[in-house]
């Protein structure tokens, strides 16, 4: 190891740290971890990678691996469970002193969708009536290093949650002051068994730092923090993006015959709908044959029914991910919206493509066809086509949000197909009752 690395090892950041040992030679990765103390180990562990963080673990002698997993913070040593088999999960629990042990078995409780299911348990607590010096002096000698002390939480003597205290305020109050005076009572809270996605609306609409984690009776169990949303956003937006595309489950370090295994059902599926496009576009042969300038705008005609159809598409899957067409008028607002939307821009550019092919066809010749009918057929086929996918849009992902099937389907290359199949029909049966 040269100077830099050693330089980096002892003071750089343990984000950096941990890209260090990811690119390191596989036999002195664990080497390289075994030189952090444990206060920084902490810190780079939950930097690294899930395969090389169990596989870390598994390396250490069984007194190590203690200290290793009692200094995580809860929401870590979850991320660690979830990863591992049941009987590597026991053991890992095993591991963890009574008190944790006691806290995790109840998180694993709680549904992965619930928000309870994020939630930290290393916080502090202040008891109401607590005077600022017995309070700050509490904070002190009790404080952990996993603790998250950024806001310290006041319960009553029923346990139940009161509202919370910046450190801040907290040091910088007065020996005379009383707590109820630096004590926020109206902060945002969650309950256990609301969503991740409520969580995550709250914590957003209210530009919150943490949320305290309540059950039924109103006692405090836990706390969500912006990072533990901000992770789990990205997961999810990372999955939603893959699903667009059909890519199914990506991971970064899979062989190209598992990617390619993982996208070609889609692909072929969409050769089956090809397939059936191209046996309804039988039934216009004969136009076909006949006007042969309908094929220079069928790319325009695809596109822009395709764009429009996405874009209501992903507005809908957003709304639905976000809980915001959970009522029945939410829904109908959305739909009179979206269709609303979806028609003036139809026409704009039904219109616009008129004039575009109607000043083409002035300047080329196609024929003996009618520049002004052939134009005409080319923007109405705009609208009409563009309309039908942005309703399809719409309607597809609620649909199928309603029939329990994951919307983000909807905008797979199987709806680009569909949309592909409305379009063309549009266009061609325009052209054959207008031109033949």
């Amino acid at each position: 190891m040269d100077y830099k690395e050693l330089d980096l090892l002892t003071k750089g950041h343990p984000l950096d740290i941990a890209r260090m040992i990811e690119e390191a030679d596989a036999d002195l990765q664990f080497d390289i971890l075994n030189q952090l103390p444990l206060e920084r180990m902490n810190a780079v562990f939950i930097e690294l990678s899930d395969e090389l963080a169990l596989s870390y673990i598994d390396s250490l002698p069984v007194e190590k691996k203690k200290a290793l997993l009692n200094a995580l913070e809860m929401d870590e040593v979850r991320n660690l469970l979830d990863d591992v088999e049941n009987a590597e999960a026991q053991e890992i629990l095993s591991l963890l002193v009574a008190p944790k042990r006691q806290k995790m078995v109840r998180m694993l409780e709680y549904d992965e969708d619930s928000a309870a299911s994020l939630m930290n348990t290393d916080f502090m607590v202040i008891q109401e009536g607590t005077s600022i010096a017995e309070a700050t002096g509490n904070l002190i000698k009790n404080v952990k290093d996993s603790d998250f002390i950024d806001e310290l939480f006041v319960i009553d003597r029923e346990q139940k949650y009161l509202g919370s205290i910046e450190l801040k305020k907290l040091l910088a109050a007065r020996k005379d002051d009383s707590l109820d005076e630096i004590t926020e009572r109206n902060q945002t809270v969650i309950y256990e068994h609301d969503t991740i996605h409520t969580a995550i609306r709250k914590l957003r609409d209210y530009d919150d730092t943490v949320m305290p984690v309540l059950n039924e009776l109103n006692h405090l169990i836990g706390i969500i923090t912006a990072d533990d949303i901000l992770d789990i956003m990205i997961e999810e937006y990372e999955e939603n993006v893959e699903r667009l595309v059909a890519i199914g489950d990506y991971e970064e370090d899979s062989s190209a015959f598992v990617r390619s295994k993982q996208r070609l059902p889609w692909l072929l599926a969409s050769i089956i709908l090809n397939l059936a496009i191209a046996a309804f576009l039988s039934l216009f042969q004969n136009t076909i044959e006949q006007i042969t300038a309908l094929i220079l705008f069928q790319p325009m005609i695809l596109g822009m029914a395709g764009n429009i159809g996405t874009q209501a598409i992903a507005v809908t899957i957003l709304g639905l991910h976000h809980d915001k067409l959970l009522g029945g008028d939410e829904t109908k607002s959305h739909i009179r919206a979206e269709v609303m939307i979806g028609l003036l821009n139809s026409l704009i550019v039904g219109l616009f493509g008129f004039i575009i092919s109607l000043v083409f066809l002035s300047f080329v010749s196609m024929g003996d066809q009618n520049p002004l009918y052939l134009a005409f057929v080319v923007g109405t086929s705009l609208a009409g086509g563009m309309f039908i996918s942005a309703i399809c849009g719409v309607f597809i992902p609620i649909s199928l949000d309603k029939m329990k099937v994951d919307p983000a389907v909807a905008s797979g290359p199987i709806i680009s197909t569909i949309n592909d199949l409305f379009a063309l029909v549009i266009y061609f049966a325009i052209a054959t009752a207008l031109l033949l």
